[in-house]
């Protein structure tokens, strides 16, 4: 009977979270890639000391060619110049990257001023076969396989429109040697593009895919503890020079025991997902919500004051209540309220204090109640 009623179970689960996947919130799938594929420092160094090589040997290209590989409006001592500019943008961009990993405008301050780069060199080149244009494939296939389709499509209408001036600026030179050759060339480099760009879509949706299955919690649609972990991480990686406040909730449902025992299962698991859903309804976009344990739920709350706290927590405690009342179903909720740093050093010590205090308040006052950490509860 046992393994019986724990398949029942499993397969109600999964089809709750099919539903959730398939209607009412939505999780954010661009969170959920964003905790594992930031990009690491030694992952941007390489490409940072990539885009260093092709600086040197753009360098070198013009140098070896001297004067006569380089339009008349330009000079040998420009082309140095800019060059040497770039390679300066380089590797002031890499000494931030290795204070600031995740900073998504120097990402994309990069790709463009990469894509200028490679318009100059393709415009001061004396050759209409410039190498150039192969730097605008790799910025495209590389920003579209690091970073997603978002990306690749931004790299290649930027490459796209940087090619497109050239080839107007230089009109009369590429009339006088259009040939069928250069139609096939042009043919073969939109053909890798388009092909890049499906295989790149593919790839998204299988991560995205992944990401969904491995970061959310099968029955109630939000967060799993292992994401949780993730986001913390990212969310004390992500200081941008000054301290961060967060205010972290800790959420347990009174009674909830009970409610298996009186109603069964079934019953119980309905209570978590309409208990998700208020939390999340009651929460901000950019807040953490995610199911911690059995019947506990936890929020982190970006750049919020522990008043703020108060009044979500009120407004948390307020729907769950009303829901269990309209369904004459009888639980309570308990909310512990921290605040980072005032009480941890970090997210995690935060939270091992909110649940020893609220923990604390339901031994010694009942439930029902909110709780400041370093505070008296405030009882139901």
């Amino acid at each position: 009977m046992r393994n019986e009623r724990d398949d029942n179970r499993r397969g109600h689960d999964r089809r709750v979270g099919e539903r959730r996947r398939n209607g009412g919130h939505r999780i954010d799938i661009g969170l959920l890639r964003g905790t594992q594929h930031l990009p690491t420092w030694e992952d941007q160094r390489s490409q940072y000391l990539t885009r260093l090589l092709f600086c040197c040997l753009a360098v070198a290209y013009f140098n070896v060619g001297g004067e006569a590989q380089i339009r008349p409006w330009a000079s040998l001592w420009l082309v140095n110049v800019v060059m040497s500019l770039y390679a300066v943008e380089i590797l002031g961009f890499m000494w931030h990257a290795q204070r600031q990993p995740h900073v998504p405008w120097r990402r994309r301050l990069t790709m463009w001023i990469d894509i200028a780069a490679a318009s100059f060199s393709a415009l001061a080149d004396a050759t209409l076969s410039t190498p150039a244009f192969l730097v605008f494939l790799m910025v495209i296939l590389g920003n579209g396989m690091r970073y997603g389709l978002r990306s690749f499509g931004e790299a290649a209408i930027g490459s796209f429109a940087a090619s497109i001036v050239i080839v107007w600026l230089r009109l009369p030179d590429y009339l006088a040697m259009f040939s069928v050759s250069a139609i096939f060339f042009l043919v073969f480099c939109a053909i890798i593009v388009l092909y890049a760009y499906s295989l790149t879509a593919k790839i998204e949706r299988v991560r995205d895919k992944l990401a969904h299955e491995r970061n959310i919690d099968a029955l109630t649609g939000v967060l799993n503890r292992r994401a949780l972990n993730e986001r913390v991480t990212q969310l004390c990686q992500s200081s941008t020079g000054h301290e961060r406040e967060a205010v972290v909730l800790f959420a347990d449902l009174d009674g909830f025991k009970n409610v298996n025992d009186t109603h069964g299962h079934h019953v119980g698991d309905r209570v978590l997902v309409a208990v998700a859903e208020r939390i999340r309804e009651s929460v901000r976009s950019l807040d953490v919500v995610a199911r911690y344990g059995g019947d506990e739920f936890l929020l982190i709350l970006p750049n919020a004051s522990p008043d703020g706290g108060e009044v979500v927590a009120q407004r948390i405690r307020r729907a769950i209540n009303e829901w269990a009342q309209s369904n004459r179903i009888d639980f309570n909720v308990s909310i512990g309220i921290g605040h980072y740093p005032s009480h941890g050093a970090d997210l995690e010590s935060v939270i091992a204090s909110v649940d020893k205090a609220m923990y604390r308040s339901k031994i010694e006052h009942g439930g029902g109640g909110i709780l400041h950490v370093g505070c008296d509860p405030v009882p139901a």
